[in-house]
C-alpha cells in the first residue's frame, strides 16, 4: 500500500480485539503492518476492559477481531476475522477516497 493520498486528517485505524481470541492475536501483527503503510494512527481497543467494551458498544463493534476505519465519529468501514487483510483494506481505501 502506498500511504492514504486523498485520506481526511482525523482518519485513523481502530482494531477491536480480545484477550481469549487467537484470531486477534493473528491479525495483530497484519494490523499494525496496514497501519504503518497507510501512514495512519491505530487506536487498539481490548473488548475485556472497559475502556474498550465502551468503544466498542459507541461503534456498534460486534464481532473480534474487527478492523475499522474511523473518521471522527463515523465508521468508514469495517473488515472481521480473516477478512482483514492488506488486499481488502487497500480495496475499500480505494472506495473511501476515490
Amino acid at each position: 500500500m502506498d500511504g492514504a493520498k486523498g485520506v481526511g486528517t482525523g482518519m485513523k485505524l481502530g482494531y477491536f480485539r480480545a484477550p481469549w481470541c487467537g484470531v486477534c492475536h493473528e491479525k495483530a501483527p497484519v494490523v499494525r503492518e496496514i497501519a504503518e503503510s497507510l501512514g495512519l494512527p491505530l487506536e487498539e481497543w481490548d473488548i475485556e476492559e472497559r475502556s474498550g467494551a465502551e468503544e466498542a458498544e459507541r461503534r456498534r463493534i460486534r464481532t473480534v477481531p474487527t478492523l475499522a476505519l474511523l473518521d471522527g465519529e463515523r465508521v468508514r468501514f469495517r473488515l472481521v476475522g480473516r477478512m482483514i487483510t492488506p488486499e481488502n483494506v487497500r480495496h475499500l481505501m480505494a472506495k473511501v477516497i476515490g
